[in-house]
């Protein structure tokens, strides 16, 4: 076989396989999968780009093949998806845990309430000390005991319950001063 002679057909296929090719094919479907699973455009832009930050990562690091290159792409996506959820659920568990209101979603003014609410205590617990964020994070949405957090925060089971109850007083008062 001479050297002008083209190469093996799977040869072209792993050649041609680049991260740009794998975006122009891949974008509409991807985009229109996080659309369905997160319900809002700039949201599911926002999934997208996340899961397309991923790939990026992982690509040159595995480099997957033609013939699996379309499910490893949407298994990232599908991982970027549930991360999102998960981190819209602790958002939500934390406001609800603040709030200790659990009003049914019954009409839009409701909706807006509740959200401009959840964006009182987010920002509210923005502008707290790191360790008093980190107690409330991790009792509030992660769920974890006293004692768990004390594992994680190197302090006692009790000198952590303390800890905690005293950082979600100054998160009440914070959101109080708000309204």
């Amino acid at each position: 076989m001479s050297q002008t002679a083209k190469p093996r057909s799977e040869e072209v296929a792993s050649e041609a396989l680049t991260f740009e090719t794998v975006y122009q094919r891949l974008a509409g479907p991807v985009y229109r999968f996080c659309l369905t699973q997160v319900g809002g455009p700039s949201a599911a832009e926002e999934v997208a780009a996340d899961a397309w930050a991923a790939a990026w990562t992982a690509f040159e690091r595995t480099h997957p093949t033609a013939d699996v290159v379309d499910t490893w792409v949407f298994r990232i996506v599908r991982n970027t998806v549930k991360n999102h959820l998960r981190s819209v659920r602790r958002r939500l568990r934390l406001w609800v845990a603040l709030t200790k209101e659990r009003v049914p979603v019954a009409d839009v003014e409701v909706k807006v309430i509740e959200r401009a609410a959840a964006a009182a205590a987010l920002t509210s617990l923005q502008t707290m000390r790191p360790r008093e964020r980190a107690l409330i994070g991790l009792r509030v949405c992660s769920d974890l005991s006293f004692a768990e957090i004390g594992a994680v925060v190197a302090c006692s089971e009790a000198a952590t319950r303390v800890a905690t109850h005293r950082a979600l007083l100054r998160l009440r008062a914070r959101m109080e001063g708000m309204a």
